[in-house]
């Protein structure tokens, strides 16, 4: 029994830093993608001003308005926080880390385990509401990355689930060992 909760604890462990990891992959692809989307309008609006005819001008203005709208929609703000910012994206990743850290050293089970389940809910629906983004822009790679990782947050709100301590159970995860 013993070696089963270990090889449990391990696979989450795995499963945190795993999809830490490929959150950040996705993030990074994300963010290169809406500069380089944002690189061409630009160029084309210069494009369309040397050219000096009318109609060219109001095509200007209405590429000027589709950068800063872009720039504008890179983040979408839930309460409040850009869902797309580096610095959101580099707590989530540290969060991830600690909490598999966390679960690797075996204190405090039952809090960690609560915590992980949470984090892992949270981040199900935060790549939920990513992967329809993704649909509706047709980017395929990156909806496939959000579905992926839709799997790994549900799994490891799963394990964490499986792993947490019974009320009562004294031999339970509370007296497990750190991994190492």
């Amino acid at each position: 029994m013993r070696t089963h909760l270990t090889r449990l604890r391990a696979a989450l462990v795995l499963l945190l830093v795993g999809s830490g990891l490929l959150f950040a992959f996705g993030s990074t692809i994300e963010r290169h993608q809406h500069h380089a989307e944002a690189r061409p309008s630009a160029g084309s609006s210069t494009e369309s001003s040397t050219s000096g005819e009318s109609g060219g001008e109001s095509g200007s203005g209405e590429s000027a308005k589709h950068v800063g709208k872009s720039h504008g929609e890179v983040g979408a703000k839930i309460l409040g926080v850009n869902t797309e910012s580096v610095a959101l994206m580099v707590v989530a990743v540290v969060a991830s880390l600690l909490l598999a850290l966390a679960v690797w050293l075996g204190r405090w089970p039952r809090l960690v385990l609560l915590g992980v389940a949470g984090f892992g809910l949270v981040f199900a629906a935060g790549d939920g509401r990513e992967l329809v983004h993704q649909l509706n822009e047709s980017h395929a790679g990156l909806a496939a990355i959000a579905a992926i990782l839709i799997g790994l947050h549900l799994s490891v709100t799963a394990l964490a689930g499986v792993l947490l301590p019974r009320r009562g159970d004294a031999g339970g995860l509370a007296t497990a060992e750190p991994l190492a």
